[in-house]
């Protein structure tokens, strides 16, 4: 089977194991000689992972009252009318449903997000958006250093320049710390969406280069709190809010390793952005002009207004 007759359709019926016995092998042997497709597919399963992550546990709650009314109404009921055509009994309606609402409801929940829900949010809720908050730190942390080519979106050459950028699409000052005492130093960072809004994670890593991400959003609430620990997998996760902002530290650490590292974020963020000094030529350009002094010669001494010159 040459390889232009597999199409992306099988591709991805392939990373998602639907296909049968003799399709899955032609598309293996395809792989096998094409390295390009070979990666491609390894990135469609990475990205179903990270959704696997996100929204499976959404779809293996209850359908709630709009889940259930929605399912009906493709289905073509109405109030006291079981009129079903035949098409409507699959049980992939349901599924469309949901997912159709889990959409809708995260768009809506991004136009939307606005203070006057957060004022109202009890503390209880807030403590869940937190929770939620790590989680996508910890989702963010096992998909970006999973493959080297997409860990960041801008390098830490520039630091001024990465953080500048950072905090624009946050709407506010973010900076990396500095984890060189600890041992890891900043690769870079990207910017992404979080549950609290625009959020930025930084890449930091070791002599050995096992990696550690800081993910920091804006909490609208703004309270304090003190570090939480969550464990998802090999991954481990330390999160809290300072000031404005929510940091989340994840890493393939031990509790004690990752608590010493969140000491050192914690330390770092207390005392705040590091004040960069100037290159020697902008200290040139800034100090002030100095009066400038004319030379004498040598050997002759300046008339004085009082002094007469002597008759010849």
């Amino acid at each position: 089977m040459n390889a232009h007759r597999v199409t992306e359709d099988e591709l991805h019926a392939y990373v998602d194991g639907q296909l049968d016995g003799n399709r899955r092998l032609v598309v293996e042997r395809w792989l096998a000689e094409d390295s390009d497709a070979a990666r491609r597919a390894e990135d469609y399963r990475a990205q179903a992972l990270l959704l696997h992550e996100m929204f499976d546990s959404v779809l293996r709650e209850p359908p709630g009252d709009a889940v259930q009314d929605l399912t009906d109404r493709l289905k073509g009921r109405v109030a006291f009318n079981d009129n079903r055509p035949a098409w409507h009994a699959r049980p992939l309606v349901r599924f469309a449903a949901a997912v159709m609402l889990v959409v809708a409801g995260a768009a809506g929940g991004w136009m939307g997000h606005g203070a006057e829900q957060q004022a109202t949010a009890p503390i209880a809720q807030q403590r869940q958006t937190l929770a939620t908050f790590a989680q996508e730190a910890t989702q963010a942390h096992r998909f970006y250093t999973s493959d080297e080519r997409f860990q960041v979106e801008l390098g830490a050459d520039n630091q001024d320049e990465l953080n500048g950028w950072l905090s624009k699409r946050m709407g506010r000052d973010v900076f990396g710390p500095d984890l060189g005492r600890v041992g890891y130093r900043l690769i870079g960072g990207r910017s992404l969406p979080t549950d609290l809004g625009a959020g930025a994670q930084y890449m930091y890593a070791n002599d050995a280069n096992k990696r550690i991400t800081l993910f920091v959003g804006a909490p609208q609430g703004g309270n304090q709190s003190n570090f939480s620990f969550t464990q998802n997998g090999d991954v481990a996760t330390f999160y809290w809010v300072e000031g404005p902002l929510a940091y989340a530290l994840a890493g393939r650490l031990s509790k004690e390793e990752l608590l010493e590292i969140a000491k050192a974020v914690y330390n770092d963020v207390k005392a705040g952005p590091p004040r960069r000094e100037q290159p020697p030529e902008q200290q040139q350009q800034q100090q002030p002009p100095q009066p400038q002094q004319q030379d004498q010669p040598a050997g002759v001494q300046p008339i004085s207004d009082t002094q007469k010159p002597k008759d010849s």
